[in-house]
């Protein structure tokens, strides 16, 4: 311990902790009935609604009872113990801003508590906050496990410390949902972090972390169950902010044994409950700030768990996270790197335990992720079929342009692909008009039960599979037909696929990529008017070489029979 030197010196410290947890918990057991009082007098309560827990109005303003017997405190020890706090002064610019970074976040949720305000603002503020507390010298460099990776971030360093920053001070807001929760954990997150502040012998972070444990040990004298009163969000937020930063102030360090992520550990359950949250309001499609009764705490009494006894396990959940936390500062071999697999997998049974699992099918969570990959052109089908998109896009002839479309309609799976086009007629440049159909080129039939092969003419290209033949009365045939427009309104034709189900089934991701070759197509014929092109072809475009002779006498056959 850097700052531990002599008996004497210990002793004095041993005296500084004792008065700084004391005097914490002292004025916030004084505080918090006076205060509870005046906010019941002037309606600054927090009503019961269908989300809540409560039954009846609670005053939410247990925080500011914490965040007075913090300052006043710190005020206190800074003039007992002027020599033992000597890096601890305001005047400190770095301590002045860590400082001014909380006055930010509690600042905002208190305001959030008497107001309300939108979950945007709230965020800009964090983030202010949060930037404060890295100009203050709060920063996360490096994340590494031992020797299993160690990364530095660079100039990705202020963007990590600040999101660390902002995830903590909102994840303890949302696990303050039951009574004492959220001071019951912090207490022990506190404990856990002033322990990591002994052995790294960080003084700021040390007495930080015994002032605030008492605030919050005498909070939890009149928050525990039945509560008479509640944190807000402007304690939940001073509460993050403190150890979000401490926890990154920990995590600053240069011993290779000391991993970044394990002073992190300790407020890992509030961390897990806000990353599954949002995890489930992005799958679920709701807003990521959209309030639900669905946290660990929610969960734990739809099991059947009392009020009191749900806040015991996540007590005890927390106790066993920090345990592991010292344990690592114990352990420097591969022991590490199975306990942490151990840890995980036992955070994955409790989650699924909870029931967080049960109504998500694999049949359908799997489709969704393969949808995901799809979607950012992760998968190889989706990547060889931009690379047909590509080569569509660029063909400059109707032969190159058949060549290509034969070679998507083959991955695709279509039976029969047709192309119906028509001339557009430049009215300026870069400008077309489709000029009117005439009388014989008008469908015969009602719009619900016409298709573009009911015209009078064939199709100016028509493409079919080399190994199926189509059946014009089969039942289960899927058929495609869409205008080739491009953004200017400008009408080239009309696309025609089908496709035989029961032979090649409609994949999750047909209707994507027929849109995605339409874009192509609709590109290649624009570029093949601009270079006044022959476009229209007054008889059927020759198929791919690999096509056999004998399929294109019936293709012959289905355009008439088309017709």
């Amino acid at each position: 311990m850097l700052f531990l030197v002599g008996a004497d010196r210990c002793e004095c410290m041993s005296l500084l902790m004792i008065v700084s947890f004391a005097s914490a918990l002292v004025l916030t057991l004084l505080l918090a009935p006076y205060l509870s009082r005046l906010a019941i007098a002037y309606g600054y309560v927090d009503k019961p609604n269908a989300r809540k827990v409560h039954n009846r109005p609670m005053p939410r303003i247990g925080g500011v009872a914490i965040f007075i017997a913090f300052y006043t405190t710190l005020a206190l020890v800074a003039v007992l113990f002027p020599k033992q706090l000597d890096r601890l002064v305001i005047l400190d610019h770095q301590n002045l801003l860590l400082i001014l970074g909380s006055l930010v976040a509690f600042g905002v949720g208190l305001a959030d508590d008497f107001k309300g305000l939108r979950a945007r603002r709230k965020l800009a503020f964090q983030i202010v906050a949060a930037g404060l507390a890295y100009m203050g010298g709060i920063r996360v460099e490096t994340i590494g496990f031992y020797s299993l990776f160690q990364l530095e971030l660079g100039w990705l360093s202020p963007f990590v410390t600040m999101f660390w920053i902002v995830l903590v001070i909102n994840a303890y807001n949302l696990i303050d949902g039951l009574d004492g929760l959220a001071g019951g954990v912090g207490i022990i997150a506190c404990g856990f972090l002033a322990y990591v502040c002994v052995v790294r012998g960080q003084l700021v972070g040390l007495v930080f972390m015994t002032v605030i444990s008492g605030g919050l040990l005498g909070f939890l004298r009149y928050n525990f169950y039945p509560a008479t009163v509640f944190m807000g969000d402007g304690g939940s937020y001073f509460l993050g902010y403190l150890l979000g930063t401490i926890s990154a102030y920990c995590a600053m360090s240069n011993s290779a044994t000391l991993s970044t992520l394990i002073p992190m550990l300790v407020v890992a359950l509030p961390i897990i409950d806000v990353t599954m949250a949002t995890l489930r309001r992005f799958i679920h499609g709701r807003g990521i700030f959209t309030p639900d009764k669905q946290h660990f705490h929610h969960m734990l009494l739809r099991l059947g768990l009392s009020h009191r006894n749900a806040v015991i396990v996540l007590y005890a959940v927390t106790l066993l996270l920090s345990c592991c936390a010292l344990l690592f500062l114990r352990i420097k071999d591969e022991k590490a790197y199975v306990v942490f697999l151990a840890l995980g997998i036992f955070i994955l049974f409790c989650i699924a335990s909870l029931g967080y699992f049960r109504h998500y099918d694999i049949r359908a969570v799997i489709p969704w992720l393969n949808g995901i990959g799809d979607e950012v052109g992760l998968s190889r089908e989706r990547r060889s079929f931009f690379d047909i998109q590509l080569k569509i896009g660029a063909s400059e002839t109707m032969p190159d342009l058949g060549r290509h479309m034969g070679s998507a309609m083959e991955m695709l799976g279509f039976m029969t692909c047709a192309l119906y086009l028509q001339k557009a007629q430049p009215r300026k440049r870069w400008h077309y008009t489709v000029p009117l159909k005439s009388g014989d080129e008008r469908r015969k039939t009602p719009a619900l039960h016409a298709t573009v092969a009911m015209r009078q003419k064939p199709p100016n290209w028509l493409w079919c599979s080399p190994t199926e033949e189509l059946d014009q009365h089969n039942r289960s045939l899927f058929r495609v037909e869409m205008d080739l427009q491009n953004d200017e309104g400008v009408t080239f034709g009309t696309l025609l696929l089908v496709k035989n189900q029961a032979v090649s089934p409609v994949s999750h991701y047909t209707l994507k990529r027929v849109e995605h070759l339409k874009r192509s197509v609709v590109k290649a014929l624009e570029r093949m008017s601009h270079q006044e092109a022959k476009v229209v072809v007054p008889e059927i475009v020759q198929l791919p070489t690999a096509v056999p002779q004998f399929q294109y006498a019936k293709a012959q056959e289905q355009v008439d029979k088309l017709k």
